[in-house]
């Protein structure tokens, strides 16, 4: 065994693992090398935060990360950046429009503004530990939480899905075998209408019968028996949640609902297996 295994280090000439991929962070980002066995183990973690209507914090992350994630930030929220500044420590971003609490355009250029801050960080080597509710204030939003791991994993694929209203699912830049399969099997009962947004390219909508983000009584296990159908599916064409996020203000009555993110490795062919 290398001086460098038996200090936790990963030898990157193996490859990259698959995605997702949740082994030990093994260098912080500027790499280092091993002097000896006895380096201490040292992880690197970050956040990236949503607040007010219109806010994102990125926590900890190093300058080229953040650089790139305001590229990515102009490429995908057309509106642009309206200021940023330097925030308790973070870097913050103040985005023109309201896309936490936007409806419509808005609310379909957030998640995919979400999901694209999650792959270039993925690339990076930045996967996502979990995503939490740290706050009892109305109107609050997740704080994701990752943590550096290198070499990163293998390039995804990437898709979302929103809980919308009281009984629409979105599927956002989503491949047609999914919402088709999630259709067939869950039926007629369950299935009321189809959507096809004819000013927003790659939307598509499905209404459900009922109130089913609003259910009571033992509809709520029905409800949880239609997600688990919705797993099978994704897994099926080889898509894994790779985070749920709450990422829109609530009401002063009711919270909002999550949005999955979802990945699948780039070449992934039928039968081959999925990760979590």
């Amino acid at each position: 065994m290398s001086s460098n295994e038996k200090a936790g280090f990963i030898d990157q000439s193996k490859g990259k693992d698959p995605l997702p991929s949740y082994m030990a962070a093994t260098t912080p980002f500027t790499t280092a090398t091993a002097t000896s066995s006895s380096t201490p183990f040292h992880t690197q973690f970050a956040s990236l935060s949503m607040h007010r209507e219109d806010r994102l914090r990125f926590l900890s992350f190093p300058s080229p990360i953040v650089t790139l994630c305001r590229t990515t930030i102009l490429n995908v929220w057309a509106r642009g950046i309206q200021a940023e500044k330097e925030y308790g420590g973070s870097q913050e971003f103040k985005l023109y429009g309201n896309p936490w609490r936007g409806s419509g355009d808005q609310a379909i250029a957030a998640r995919r503004l979400i999901c694209a801050l999650l792959s270039v960080l993925h690339e990076q080597g930045w996967v996502m530990t979990l995503s939490t509710d740290v706050s009892k204030k109305l109107w609050d939003k997740d704080t994701l939480l990752f943590r550096y791991q290198a070499p990163a994993p293998a390039p995804c694929d990437w898709l979302c899905i929103g809980f919308s209203r009281m009984d629409r699912i979105k599927f956002i830049d989503t491949p047609a075998a999914i919402y088709e399969t999630l259709i067939q099997k869950l039926g007629p009962s369950w299935v009321q209408a189809r959507y096809v947004y004819p000013n927003a390219t790659g939307v598509y909508e499905i209404k459900l019968a009922g109130t089913p983000w609003m259910a009571d009584g033992t509809e709520t296990m029905r409800v949880r028996g239609l997600l688990l159908v919705f797993l099978e599916v994704l897994e099926g064409e080889g898509w894994t949640v790779y985070a749920s996020v709450d990422q829109k203000n609530g009401g002063d009555k009711s919270s909002e609902t999550d949005t999955w993110h979802c990945c699948r490795p780039k070449g992934w062919t039928r039968g081959a297996p999925v990760y979590h």
